[in-house]
């Protein structure tokens, strides 16, 4: 039972107080004066890239072959395995051509004079005073007695055009029997007789 307050003690005896847990680098392990002292750079080696395979080029062989099922497609991929082409995809070590930049471009800088002479709110302020001439002239339109169309009048001056209604009905409800009629082979229906 463990006792009251405090975990489950370990079973298995542990190694004494001079015992270092971990892999011991003799290479790399000098302390704080040699992590500060020397810098340890790794050089990259170089790696031969396998590119994956170009299924649309295998394909467009496949069929210019003249396969046509799928066990043929399959062979023909099997014998005939295209890669796909390297497109210059910088790797580690590699250099990149000059005038490559990577990235977005930047926006175009924001002309410090415009600000610096309140240009922005000037600009501004002609909008507004636009604005609101248009909506003084609309203002005056309105107010010279012509009255604005909306969907009513304009329905009432166009009107829809009427549909007209079809009296075609399929032919099986044509001859339709009362249910207690003997059999539908009668000539006459039940309200004659």
């Amino acid at each position: 039972q463990p006792e009251l307050g405090k975990s489950k003690r370990n079973c298995y005896s542990l190694p004494g107080p001079d015992f270092t847990y971990g892999m011991y680098m003799h290479k790399r392990d000098g302390g704080v004066p040699e992590a500060i002292g020397h810098w340890d750079s790794v050089k990259a080696k170089p790696r031969k890239r396998v590119m994956g395979r170009d299924f649309v080029a295998m394909s467009r062989g496949a069929v210019q072959e003249g396969c046509s099922t799928a066990r043929e497609f399959a062979l023909y991929y099997k014998f005939k395995d295209t890669r796909q082409k390297d497109k210059g995809i910088l790797r580690y070590g590699g250099k990149a051509p000059p005038g490559m930049t990577f990235g977005r471009p930047p926006r175009p800088p924001t002309p410090f004079w415009d600000i610096m002479q309140h240009r922005f709110k000037e600009l501004w302020m002609e909008q507004q005073r636009a604005r609101t001439i248009v909506q003084q002239v609309v203002k005056k339109k309105l107010q010279a007695g012509e009255v604005r169309e909306n969907r009513t009048s304009f329905l009432r001056t166009h009107p829809l055009p009427v549909k007209e209604e079809s009296f075609w009905h399929p032919q099986c409800y044509e001859k339709v029997w009362a249910p207690h009629s003997p059999s539908p082979d009668q000539s006459q229906p039940f309200w004659a007789s």
